[in-house]
C-alpha cells in the first residue's frame, strides 16, 4: 500500500484554506519552539495567539456554573458526599441532578440518541418557546458538540456537487469556506458593508444570488453570522426580518424551478 502524501490525499482537502490555523500560526509555533530551545534568540520572549477567539488561553476565567454542572454530571457519585454543598453552588447541584435524571443510566459516558438526549431537547424546546413565543418541536432539534460539527453536518447534507453554492458573508470565519471546499461545493460570497458598521444589505444578497444563478450555480443555503465573526456587529430585528423574507421568497422560487 502506497504511503499517504499530498499527492495521494483527497484533492478537496488541499483546497481547504483555514487561515485561523494557516501559515502565520505555523510560523508562530516554530518561533515558540525556538524560544524554548534557544532562550534569548529573538528580541521577544513570548508569543500571544490572537488568530482565534480563545480567551481562556489568555487568562479569562470560565463561567463557574457550567464547570460545576459538568463536573457533577461526569462524576455523579460526589453529589451524595457531605462536602459537596460546601464546594458547589446549590444551583449547580440542582441542575446536575435534573440533567442526570434525563440521561439513560445517569451516565454521561453512554451513547445517546443521535439527535441528543430527548429530555434535554424537550427543555431546549420549552426555552425557545418561552423566549420567542413560537412553538418549538424537540424532534426538530439536533444537539452537537460545538458549532463546527453542526456546520460540517449541514454542508454534508446540502452540497451535492460543485454546482451547489452556499452564500457566506465576507469577512467570515474561515470554517465555512473550508467546509464548503471539503464537500466540493462553491462559495458564493456576499459582502458586508463596512461603512454601515458591517451591516448586511439584502440588495447585496439579491445581487450575489442572481450572479450565482447566471453561472449555473444553485444556492442551497445562506449563512448569516450574528453576532458577526470577526466583525462583531449585531443585526437589527428589522434587518433579520428582511433576511428571512428574502430566504422565503427565493426558497419558494427555487423549489418551483
Amino acid at each position: 500500500m502506497a504511503s499517504v502524501s499530498l499527492d495521494t490525499i483527497n484533492p478537496k482537502v488541499l483546497k481547504c484554506e483555514y487561515a485561523v490555523r494557516g501559515e502565520i500560526v505555523t510560523l508562530a509555533q516554530a518561533l515558540q519552539e525556538e524560544l524554548k530551545s534557544k532562550p534569548g534568540s529573538h528580541s521577544f520572549d513570548e508569543i500571544l495567539y490572537c488568530n482565534i477567539g480563545n480567551p481562556q488561553s489568555l487568562g479569562q476565567q470560565p463561567i463557574t456554573f457550567f464547570r460545576e454542572v459538568l463536573a457533577l454530571c461526569d462524576h455523579p457519585s460526589i453529589l451524595d458526599k457531605s462536602q459537596t454543598r460546601s464546594l458547589f453552588s446549590a444551583d449547580a447541584i440542582k441542575r446536575a441532578r435534573q440533567i442526570l435524571d434525563q440521561i439513560p443510566g445517569r451516565a454521561t459516558g453512554a451513547y445517546s440518541h443521535s439527535q441528543g438526549i430527548k429530555g434535554l431537547r424537550d427543555t431546549i424546546a420549552a426555552g425557545i418557546e418561552a423566549r420567542d413565543g413560537f412553538p418549538a418541536d424537540p424532534n426538530d432539534i439536533f444537539l452537537t458538540d460545538g458549532a463546527s460539527p453542526a456546520v460540517h453536518l449541514m454542508m454534508q447534507l446540502l452540497i451535492r456537487s460543485e454546482k451547489d453554492g452556499i452564500l457566506c458573508p465576507i469577512p467570515q470565519y474561515p470554517l465555512y469556506s473550508a467546509s464548503i471546499a471539503l464537500r466540493g461545493g462553491t462559495l458564493v460570497p456576499y459582502y458586508l458593508d463596512e461603512a454601515a458598521g458591517w451591516g448586511l444589505e439584502v440588495s447585496e444578497l439579491k445581487k450575489q444570488w442572481a450572479d450565482a444563478k447566471s453561472k449555473g450555480i444553485t444556492p442551497r443555503a445562506l449563512v448569516v453570522i450574528n453576532p458577526g465573526n470577526p466583525t462583531g456587529q449585531v443585526l437589527a430585528e428589522n434587518n433579520q426580518r428582511e433576511i428571512v423574507d428574502f430566504c422565503k421568497k427565493e426558497g419558494s422560487r427555487s423549489s418551483c424551478g
